[in-house]
C-alpha cells in the first residue's frame, strides 16, 4: 500500500466508540427482493457471491494479469460513490473433522448400499485427513446504494419506497416497500457484470439465493453452526401465521418475521474491551489501523498463518468508491497547521500524490480491513482466545508491515465488522488506497474444485479439500492420461480413483438396483492387486466373485476364444466382428512389420463371415458343431438335470444352448455356446470355400505368395504357438464386475516376436474384459428374436452402469499399432457407450498425439527431466506457474501425500491444479503393490481378517510400507551368514507376521 496510503490511513483515523448495543442492532438488513437480492433498511441492495476459487494455479505472472484485468473491469463501479464490495475470507481448522466427515458421507452411503464393508477406510480418512485440510469460506457481498442516484433520481426513489397509504400497521415484520426499481436494475447489472468478469479471469463464483446468503451470514456469526440445515423465512416462502402479540390493528403476525431474530438466536456478552462471547464461542476482533508499507499478495498472509500453526480466523475487506472525498477536510486542516507540524506536510503531500494518481487514471478506493478469531468458550477458552488474537495480530502485521489493533471501542462491533454482509459500517479506519493495490491483497489464489462432493478427496498444498468424482456430469468425455516415472505414486493414484468409481453415486442407480460399476483393468504386474484385495475382503462372502484378479498364463486352462458371441447370437455384432478382423490381422502380421500383408484384412473378413454362417444351425446350409457327451461335464450334468432330450449325431451344441436358455439356466447355456461358436482352427475349413476364393483366391502379397496361403500358414502357426487359442474359452471372469487381468507372464519384452505377442495379449484382454461395454439397445435387433427379452434389460443396465477400461503400463503397446488403433477407437466412441478410458504410462511420449488431443483429464505425477517438462508445457498449454510446478514440485510420495498436476477439460472450461493424494496408512497398506508388502498383507489377511490386519499394519508401519524394515533385516541376516536373500526375506516376512499377529 506504500507510505502514501499509510499516512492517509493515519490521517483518517477515528476514535473508537464505546456504545453498548445488543447484537441484533448491528444488522441493517430489512428484507429480500427476488431470488438473490437482499434489501437494507436504507434501501441499499445487496447480493452475496460465493467464490469457489480459481480454475488454474496462480503464480506472480498470473496474479499480475488478474490485477490488471480486474482493475480495468472494477474501476467503472468504484470511481464514484454508490457501489461497495465486502470481500470475506475465513479458515477454520476446528471444523476440519466435521468437514471431512461430511465430505466422506456420500461415499460411505454408497458403500452401505453396495454392502461393502470399508468402515475402517472411511474412519481413517476422518482421522487422518483433518491433519492436512481446513474448512474455508470465501464470499463477496455486492452492494448498490441510493447514493448512486442523482438528486432527481433520489427523489423519485424515495417516493417509490413509501408504504402505501391504506397499508395496515406492520411494526414487527419485514418491510417489502424499500425497493426502488431503478436501483434494482442497476444492482442486477452490477452483479451480472461482476460475475462475468470473474468468469473471464477463470474464477468460479455463484450468486447465492437469499436463503443460502442468510445461512452464510448466520454461520459467520455462529461458526459452530456451520453445516446446520437452517432456513430463514423470507418473502416468497409459505407464510406461517403467528400469534398476534402487539395489538388488534397490527398485521405483523400475518407476514414474514423480521430478519434480526431469525439470524440472532443467541445473545452476545462482552467479556472485556477485546473479547466477546457469542453463543458457545469467544471472539476477538482486530482492525487494520494503518495500511501496509508494502503491498503483498494474500498468499503471503495465508502462508504466515499456516506457519503459525493455523487456527480459526477471518478477514473482511470493505471496498467503496470515492476514496479521496473524505480526505478533503484532512487536506484543509493540514494546510492550516503546516507551519507548526511537519507531519501535516507529509499528510498533505500524501493526499496530493493520491489526487495525481487519480488524474492519471487510477481509481482510488476507500478500504477498511477487519480481522477476527474465535475459539470455544470454556475453562481454557479465555486463555486460548487471547493467545489466538495475539498470533493473528502478529501474522497480520507481518503482512507488508501494517498496524493492527485489538482496541476498537466496542468489541462486539469490531467482531461483527468481519461477519458477512450485516452492515456497511465496520469499526476499521478507512484508508484511501489505489484499486490495483486493493486487488493485490484479495484472496484470488484459492484453488476451486468444480465438485461439491466426490468419492475421492484430494487437497491443495495449503490444505483446501478438493473433492473429485470420476465420471460425473461435469465432463462430456471421460478419457484420462496418467504418466510418471516409477515411484511417483501413479499406481496408488489409479487404485484411489478406481475405488472412487466403485463408490460413485451412479453405482447405486439404475434399473438393476445398487451394483458395483464395471471396471476392466489390463495390467502388467500386480499394481491393481491391492484394490482387488481390498474390495474382495470388504464384500460379503457370497459376493466376492464380483471382484477378481487374474494372472493370465499361456496354458490351455486359460484359453480365450475370440470368436465367442453374445448369448444366443449365431453371428458377432459389428464391433465384435471388427475386433476379430483386427485381432486376426495382428496375428497374421510378421513380427517387426508395422503393416499387415496387403489383402489380409479383406480375406479374413470374408473368412469370418463364412465360418459363422457354416456353423449356424439356423442357416439352410449350416453344418453346426454336434454335441458330444464328455466334452463338458458341467453341460452334461445340466442336460441330465433338465431332462433335455439328446439324439446322438443329430443334436448340436446350439440346440442345447437354446434348450438350457429356455430352462433359464443361463450359466450352462453360456458354457454350451462356447462349443457352438467357431474357433481359430475352423477358419481353415472355410478359407478355400467358394465365397472366399471367388473374391480373394488370386490375391497375392509382395513376395508373390497367395494371401489365402499366408492366412492358412498364420492360422497353423498361431494354433501351434499360442496355447490359449487352441480350445474353447476356459478363462472365465463369470459375474465379476471389477476385474484386473495381469499380463505379466504372457506379455514378454525383447524383440519383435515378443512385441507381437504382447499386442495379441492386450487385444485378448480387452475382448474378454470389456466386450459387453459396447452393447446398446440398437444391437437388440441383431439378436435372435427368442433372446431379445433377455438381452434388452441386460443391455439397459449395462448402459446405466459406470464402465471404466484401464490400460496400465501402456508403453508396452508401443509397437502394437492395432492395439493403439483399437484404443483410439474406444476413446472416440467411449462417450456414446458411457465408457471411461484411462491410460497410464511412464512418459508423455508413450501416448499418441491423437490420444493427447482427445484426453479430458491429464494427470502428471512427475517427469524425468526439464526437457520432458517443457514438452508437457507446450503440448498442454501449461501456464508458466504450472510449468514450474512440473519441473520442481512433483517429487513423489511423502508423509503429506503424493503431489500431481492435473489438467481437466470440463464443460465449464479448462482446470489446472496442483493437488495432493493424501491417504492414511490403512489405505496405503490396502493399495500397496510392492512384493514384500503384498506378501505380508496377504498372510495377515489370512490370520486376522482384512480390517484387523490393516489396522495392525497401519499401527506398526504408519508410513504404509514394511519394505525398508524387511530390507534392513535381510541385510542383517546376510551379514550373519544367510546364503540366500530370497529365503531370508521369506523368513523375515513370516517373522513379522508372527510379531504383528501376536502368534510368537
Amino acid at each position: 500500500m506504500g507510505g502514501i496510503t499509510s499516512l492517509a490511513s493515519a490521517a483518517m483515523g477515528l476514535y473508537g466508540y464505546g456504545t453498548r448495543k445488543d447484537i441484533s442492532s448491528f444488522c441493517f438488513l430489512e428484507t429480500s427482493d427476488g431470488s438473490d437480492i437482499l434489501v437494507a433498511k436504507d434501501g441499499s441492495l445487496g447480493t452475496v457471491i460465493r467464490v469457489d476459487g480459481v480454475k488454474q494455479v496462480l503464480g506472480s505472472d498470473e496474479l499480475n494479469k488478474i490485477i490488471e484485468d480486474m482493475n480495468i473491469r472494477m474501476s467503472p463501479y468504484l470511481v464514484r460513490d454508490g457501489h461497495a464490495l465486502q470481500v470475506w475470507f475465513a479458515r477454520d481448522p476446528d471444523l476440519s473433522t466435521q468437514m471431512v466427515r461430511d465430505l466422506v458421507m456420500p461415499a460411505r452411503r454408497v458403500a452401505r448400499k453396495l454392502d461393502i464393508d470399508l468402515e475402517d477406510v472411511f474412519a481413517e480418512r476422518e482421522r487422518h485427513l483433518p491433519k492436512f485440510v481446513t474448512w474455508e469460506g470465501f464470499y463477496i457481498v455486492m452492494w448498490t446504494r441510493l447514493t448512486v442516484f442523482t438528486k432527481k433520481e433520489m427523489e423519485g426513489a424515495r417516493l417509490e419506497m413509501q408504504v402505501p397509504k391504506m397499508w395496515p400497521t406492520i411494526s414487527d415484520t419485514q418491510n417489502p416497500f424499500l425497493v426502488a426499481k431503478q436501483l434494482k436494475d442497476r444492482h442486477r447489472a452490477f452483479v451480472t457484470s461482476f460475475l462475468a468478469d470473474l468468469k473471464d479471469i477463470h474464477i468460479r463464483a455463484e450468486a447465492l439465493e437469499v436463503h443460502e446468503a442468510l445461512k452464510a451470514m448466520k454461520w459467520s456469526v455462529y461458526p459452530d453452526l456451520i453445516g446446520a440445515d437452517w432456513k430463514a423465512s423470507m418473502p416468497g416462502d409459505p407464510l406461517r401465521e403467528r400469534v398476534p402479540e402487539i395489538n388488534d390493528y397490527d398485521a405483523s403476525h400475518l407476514l414474514w418475521p423480521r430478519i434480526e431474530p431469525q439470524l440472532f438466536d443467541r445473545e452476545a456478552e462482552r467479556i472485556n474491551p477485546r473479547i466477546v462471547r457469542i453463543g458457545s464461542q469467544y471472539f476477538a476482533g482486530l482492525d487494520m489501523s494503518i495500511g501496509p508499507m508494502e503491498t503483498l499478495p494474500f498468499s503471503v498472509l495465508m502462508q504466515r498463518m499456516i506457519e503459525l500453526d493455523e487456527f480459526p480466523w477471518r478477514i473482511s475487506f470493505l471496498i467503496e468508491g470515492e476514496g479521496l472525498r473524505s480526505l478533503n477536510i484532512k487536506a484543509f486542516l493540514a494546510s492550516i497547521f503546516q507551519i507548526t507540524n511537519s507531519d501535516n506536510k507529509q499528510i498533505r503531500q500524501a493526499i496530493k500524490e493520491l489526487h495525481e494518481s487519480r488524474q492519471e487514471g487510477t481509481t482510488v478506493t476507500k478500504l477498511r480491513v477487519s480481522f477476527a478469531t474465535w475459539g470455544p468458550a470454556g475453562d481454557n477458552g479465555y486463555r486460548l482466545i487471547e493467545e489466538r488474537a495475539s498470533r493473528l495480530q502478529r501474522a497480520a502485521e507481518s503482512w507488508g508491515h501494517c498496524s493492527v489493533t485489538p482496541l476498537v471501542g466496542d468489541p462486539l462491533a469490531a467482531v461483527l465488522s468481519s461477519s458477512i454482509g450485516l452492515n456497511l459500517a465496520p469499526t476499521a479506519q478507512a484508508g484511501a488506497v489505489p484499486l490495483p493495490e486493493v486487488i493485490t491483497m484479495l484472496p484470488w489464489n484459492r484453488d476451486a474444485s468444480p465438485w461439491k462432493y466426490g468419492s475421492v478427496l484430494f487437497r491443495t498444498p495449503d490444505g483446501r479439500p478438493w473433492p473429485y468424482q470420476p465420471g460425473s456430469s461435469l465432463q462430456d468425455t471421460f478419457i484420462d492420461l496418467i504418466f510418471a516415472p516409477p515411484g511417483k505414486g501413479k499406481s496408488v493414484y489409479m487404485n484411489t480413483t478406481n475405488l472412487a468409481l466403485c463408490l460413485s453415486p451412479a453405482s447405486t442407480s439404475g434399473t438393476g438396483g445398487a451394483q458395483l460399476p464395471r471396471i476392466a483393468i489390463i495390467d502388467v504386474g500386480p499394481s491393481s492387486s491391492g484394490l482387488i484385495s481390498l474390495l474382495q475382503e470388504a464384500l460379503p462372502i457370497d459376493r466376492r466373485h464380483e471382484v477378481a484378479y487374474h494372472r493370465l498364463r499361456m496354458i490351455p486352462e486359460n484359453a480365450i476364444n475370440p470368436f465367442d458371441t453374445q448369448l444366443g447370437c449365431r453371428y458377432p455384432l459389428p464391433l465384435e466382428r471388427a475386433f476379430l478382423v483386427n485381432f486376426l490381422t495382428t496375428l497374421g502380421t510378421e513380427p517387426g512389420e508395422e503393416k499387415p500383408p496387403a489383402g489380409l484384412p479383406g480375406i479374413l473378413g470374408a473368412a469370418i463371415d463364412a465360418v459363422y454362417e457354416k456353423l449356424d444351425d439356423r442357416h439352410r446350409k449350416g453344418v453346426p458343431n454336434r454335441y458330444n457327451p464328455g466334452v463338458s461335464r458341467a453341460v452334461d450334468r445340466a442336460v441330465k438335470a433338465h431332462n433335455i432330450p439328446v439324439e446322438h449325431g443329430v443334436t448340436c451344441w446350439w440346440d442345447l444352448v437354446d434348450a438350457l436358455f429356455q430352462k433359464n439356466d443361463i450359466h450352462h447355456a453360456i458354457l454350451a455356446q462356447r462349443h457352438a461358436v467357431p474357433r481359430l482352427e475352423n477358419l481353415m475349413t472355410v478359407l478355400r470355400d467358394e465365397q472366399v476364393m471367388d473374391v480373394h483366391g488370386e490375391a497375392r502379397i509382395m513376395t508373390g505368395e497367395k494371401v489365402v496361403d499366408v492366412c492358412a500358414r498364420m492360422i497353423s502357426s498361431a494354433i501351434r504357438e499360442f496355447a490359449i487359442l487352441q480350445r474353447p474359452t476356459a478363462f472365465d471372469i463369470g459375474d465379476a464386475r471389477v476385474v484386473a487381468l495381469d499380463l505379466d507372464e504372457v506379455a514378454p519384452k525383447g524383440g519383435a516376436q515378443a512385441d507381437k505377442q504382447t499386442a495379441l495379449m492386450y487385444m485378448l484382454a480387452r475382448f474378454v474384459l470389456a466386450r459387453d461395454f459396447y452393447l446398446n439397445k440398437d444391437d437388440t435387433q441383431k439378436f435372435p428374436e427368442d433372446y431379445r427379452a433377455y438381452h434388452i434389460p441386460r443391455i439397459r443396465r449395462i448402459r446405466e452402469t459406470p464402465k471404466r477400461l484401464v490400460y496400465d503400463e501402456f508403453h508396452r503397446t508401443a509397437k502394437a499399432s492395432m492395439v493403439r488403433a483399437q484404443v483410439l477407437n474406444d476413446m472416440r466412441e467411449g462417450r456414446k457407450w458411457g465408457v471411461h478410458i484411462a491410460l497410464a504410462s511412464q512418459l508423455l511420449q508413450d501416448f499418441d498425439a491423437d490420444m493427447v488431443d482427445m484426453a479430458s483429464g491429464i494427470w502428471i505425477m512427475g517427469v524425468g527431466n526439464d526437457r520432458a517438462a517443457i514438452q508437457a508445457g507446450e503440448i498442454f498449454g501449461l501456464s508458466p506457474t504450472a510449468l514450474d510446478i512440473v519441473k520442481r514440485d512433483l517429487g513423489g510420495p511423502s508423509g503429506k501425500g503424493a503431489p500431481f498436476l492435473t489438467i481437466l477439460n470440463l464443460k465449464e472450461g479448462k482446470h489446472e491444479h496442483l493437488l495432493f493424494n493424501t491417504l492414511g496408512p490403512t489405505e496405503v497398506w490396502a493399495f500397496s503393490t510392492t512384493a514384500e508388502d503384498a506378501a505380508l498383507r496377504a498372510r495377515l489377511y489370512e490370520l486376522l481378517g482384512p480390517v484387523e490386519a490393516r489396522r495392525r499394519l497401519a499401527q506398526r508401519f504408519p508410513g504404509g510400507s514394511a519394505k525398508v524394515e524387511i530390507e534392513r533385516r535381510v541385510k542383517v541376516a546376510m551379514e550373519r551368514g544367510a546364503k540366500d536373500d530370497k529365503e531370508a526375506e521369506e523368513g523375515i516376512i513370516e517373522q513379522l507376521v508372527k510379531e504383528i499377529s501376536g502368534t510368537n
